[in-house]
């Protein structure tokens, strides 16, 4: 009987690694082995045709003392964390009135997850002619209200701020999905109990509602964190080649879009491959600093 029972066990265990096995090669070919392989070019001198020469270091003292890289982490810090804070700020509106119950509820739902279906280059492409300064829909009614309409991508004081305002709208849809979701997990008693208490509804929101939320709050602004230091479609679709240079492209240019630059305009797969190694330890960095400090503010159940 015990020999039938291990046999059972066995056969379970055999189709469960079955059914893992895609997913582990995938991670295995596609996300651990060219982490591997990019810390090992990065140590050489490649143009991604010819011979490998092993350089050591020189790849990183070569992107340490070129101004781009200053630009690079500048923009992408700035970006990360101003778009991070505004869209959750924003998506933990829209998902409380969400959950109200309101008529067409549904049909909101899917208007506001609808950015998230669209390729981010569409997206940037159909942003790129609204805020156009001549004949884009933002200026034209900016000037018909009697406001300021200002160039919001040949300016290099309001690139970088535009690049955050198309990424909050586009991202409001599904961290207010995922927010929706942990508003409709609380328990209605524990609202009633508030209530009794004589609690009002500012102070259950923040008091109760909030803290509730933290788990959600934390998954979102660790996975946008980790998506918006890796941020490039929108700013390649905005900003084009970069040989072209000039304070547009510095105003604007991400730890990506210079690895990209490295990469495929200058062919320096050494160097491209020591700056994505600078981004994964940036990400990490952040990461487990994130991690270290939830349990000062994330409160589960």
């Amino acid at each position: 009987m015990e020999q039938k029972k291990k046999f059972v066990f066995r056969k379970e265990w055999k189709w469960a690694y079955v059914f893992i096995a895609p997913m582990v090669l995938g991670t295995l070919i596609f996300g651990i082995i060219p982490i591997f392989f990019s810390i090992g070019l990065s140590l050489t001198n490649w143009d991604g045709l010819g011979e490998i020469t092993f350089t050591g270091l020189d790849n990183f003292k070569k992107i340490f003392t070129d101004d781009k890289l200053q630009y690079e982490i500048r923009n992408t810090l700035v970006y990360t964390f101003t778009t991070v804070p505004i869209t959750l700020f924003i998506s933990l509106g829209v998902s409380s009135l969400l959950n109200k119950g309101l008529k067409l509820t549904g049909m909101f739902r899917v208007i506001y997850f609808l950015p998230n279906v669209v390729m981010p280059v569409a997206v940037a492409m159909v942003w790129r002619w609204l805020l156009n300064s001549k004949v884009g829909i933002v200026n034209i009614f900016l000037k018909a209200i009697g406001l300021p309409a200002p160039n919001w991508i040949s300016d290099p004081d309001f690139i970088l701020p535009s690049l955050i305002m198309i990424s909050v709208w586009s991202g409001i849809g599904y961290n207010a999905i995922i927010l929706l979701a942990g508003l409709q997990g609380i328990s209605p008693e524990l609202y009633e109990a508030a209530k009794l208490d004589g609690a009002n509804g500012r102070q259950i929101f923040w008091r109760m509602t909030v803290p509730l939320l933290t788990p959600s709050l934390f998954f979102l602004s660790t996975m946008n964190i980790m998506n918006g230091m890796r941020v490039f479609d929108i700013v390649y679709t905005f900003i084009g080649k970069a040989d072209q240079g000039g304070p547009i492209v510095d105003a604007s240019r991400t730890l990506v879009f210079g690895i990209y630059e490295r990469a495929f305009s200058f062919m320096n797969m050494g160097e491209a491959s020591a700056e994505a190694v600078i981004l994964f330890i940036m990400i990490m960095i952040v990461t487990v600093v994130q991690f270290k400090f939830q349990d000062k503010w994330v409160f589960y159940e």
